[in-house]
């Protein structure tokens, strides 16, 4: 039998993400073509080759493929993406199969933001996959014939992905796992792409017809999967929507409440349900349809889930140079309808059900300094409102070759300077960002499941599995590492959120946990700590000298 090494280097793009805890498409499928040719496969992810180099298996593989790129810029907790030199000490290692490279990273190699992307032409690397990885893969498994420039279509795919969920369980992260599925592909926009856009580069929107997602769904469901996300679509709101006589696409509520509801059906242990993207102008476009379909989305998901809106500037200057989507106004007004559509609690005490994130990007065509005060006006209106955001991005714009963005810096370079671009952002960071976080978790909002990722002193941090999901730093002198717990909202940080386990034990409970709880300072922990046992909660009341302190502690503790 000839067996395969499927290496992952992770991907992050703006419409796919697949950094652990997620597993994205592209290797799961690569994983199902070699799978459905009935090659025996061995899947590494470049974190464990770190740990122990399996060299052997690259060196005796009759076929590797790597899977890889970054073009957008992030912060991983979860992994570290392949690097150009790790990836340049791989390709140089002895080996006697066929070396495949696949993914995002055919457009060129960047890692951080406000680098123009490296071409790959140096590398020792037997076929670079410029269409879909996938296709050649299979082609390859198939005749023995290489084709870099093969593409798939959706029915092409259909086997593949369903056979690439038997790829799940053997993931690092598992059962801890999130799985990017995909909606579509390409850029629905008619009135051309941003300047910086690689999504719709080289191919044009296409739609995974609803009941391969379905199917999809159900053989990954079989393997394990918990934790699904609509990440790879550039706008949900467009998936099955019909085009209009003025070209916009307008949502369509129906096929996203029937997608939502079959998707529960065929997953009955399903515990995340999210999304990522959308763009704005199809809401601002469409309001009324728009509105039915988050309405939809926020009925049928789970809570805690992101819109993602990409803003990226509201300067009139930068948005025309750069085909930008929606000026502040209409940012404002898709804020709202997600915020009134999306932003109720399903349940006392949870997380919003659907919120929108905003995207920023510095780095654009004409930009100059003074176009940040827009973004920061925008912002300002927002902590006047009473609506929330789930978190705000601002990167800084990776360059690839190819792109409208890589023509328009040649004549008309982005100006920002650095100490402008880290006060606007600092800004943020410090006036934006806590107050956006209590009114999306007060004090006393209950996260379930939080996974302890690290331990320093007294806090545990973790998250929870989603879209986005907050940093939590939980107060408690006995969790570890992998500990899953449920924990409830203290108090509030930059970022990222104070919490305690949940339901505090009044009689068990450290020191350490009740400092951390809102009003108590060392006296009233002491006393607390004196009088144990303190038996009922409601004794608080008697023991500390304010009983509107007590009575906020109630909510934290188990009842007795």
């Amino acid at each position: 039998m000839a067996r395969a090494l499927l290496f992952d280097g992770y991907v992050d793009e703006p419409a796919c993400f697949g950094v652990p805890p997620y597993i994205s498409p592209y290797v799961r499928y690569v994983f199902g073509a070699f799978a459905e040719e009935g090659w025996e496969v061995e899947y590494i992810t470049c974190d464990q080759w770190r740990k122990q180099p399996r060299t052997d298996l690259w060196r005796s593989a009759d076929a590797v493929c790597v899977i890889s790129g970054m073009t957008v810029p992030g912060r991983y907790r979860g992994g570290v993406p392949l690097s150009l030199d790790m990836l340049r000490k791989l390709t140089a290692l002895p080996r006697e199969g066929v070396l495949f490279l696949g993914g995002p990273i055919k457009a060129g190699y960047a890692l951080r933001g406000g680098e123009n992307a490296r071409l790959l032409q140096e590398l020792s690397v037997d076929c670079i996959c410029m269409g879909d990885p996938e296709a050649t893969i299979a082609h390859f498994a198939r005749t023995g014939e290489i084709d870099p420039s093969l593409t798939r279509s959706y029915e092409n795919l259909f086997p593949w992905a369903c056979a690439g969920a038997a790829l799940l369980p053997r993931h690092p992260s598992y059962p801890w796992v999130m799985v990017e599925m995909e909606l579509s592909r390409g850029c629905d926009r008619c009135d051309g792409r941003c300047s910086f856009c690689t999504e719709g580069s080289g191919i044009s929107y296409e739609e995974r017809p609803l009941e391969h997602v379905i199917e999809e769904a159900r053989a990954l469901n079989r393997w394990g999967a918990k934790a699904f996300r609509f990440g790879r679509c550039a706008n949900i709101l467009a998936y099955g929507g019909s085009f209009t006589a003025s070209g916009g696409r307008r949502p369509s509520p129906e096929i996203l409440q029937t997608l939502y509801r079959e998707f529960r059906q065929v997953c009955p242990g399903l515990e995340i349900l999210h999304t990522d993207n959308a763009n704005p102008a199809s809401i601002v476009s469409f309001p009324d349809a728009a509105a039915e379909a988050i309405a939809a989305i926020a009925a049928n998901n789970t809570e805690g889930d992101v819109l993602s809106l990409g803003l990226e500037s509201l300067s009139e200057r930068v948005r025309g140079a750069n085909n930008l989507k929606v000026d502040e106004e209409g940012a404002l007004l898709a804020v709202r309808i997600v915020n009134e559509a999306g932003g109720y609690r399903k349940r006392p005490r949870g997380l919003p059900s659907l919120l929108p994130g905003l995207n920023f990007l510095v780095g654009l065509a004409e930009e100059r300094d003074e176009d940040l005060e827009p973004n920061q006006r925008f912002l300002r209106r927002l902590l006047d409102s009473a609506y929330a955001v789930r978190r705000i991005n601002i990167r800084k714009v990776m360059v690839f070759p190819g792109t409208k963005l890589s023509e328009l810096l040649r004549h008309s370079p982005s100006r920002i300077h650095e100490r402008a671009f880290r006060r606007w952002k600092e800004w943020v960071r410090t006036e934006v960002d806590p107050l956006m976080l209590m009114r999306v978790a007060p004090q006393g909002t209950i996260l379930r499941n939080v996974r302890i990722e690290e331990r320093l002193g007294h806090v545990g941090f973790g998250r929870s599995l989603g879209s986005y999901p907050l940093l939590v730093g939980i107060v408690c002198d006995d969790v570890k590492p992998d500990d899953v717990l449920d924990v409830a909202v203290c108090d509030w940080g930059g970022r990222s959120l104070t919490a305690v386990p949940y339901p505090l034990d009044i009689e068990r409970c450290s020191r350490s946990s009740l400092s951390a709880l809102p009003g108590l300072g060392k006296a009233r922990v002491s006393r607390i700590l004196e009088a144990r046992p303190v038996g009922a909660i409601r004794n608080l009341t008697m023991l500390l000298d304010d009983p509107r302190v007590a009575e906020a502690l109630f909510p934290y503790f188990l009842e007795k």
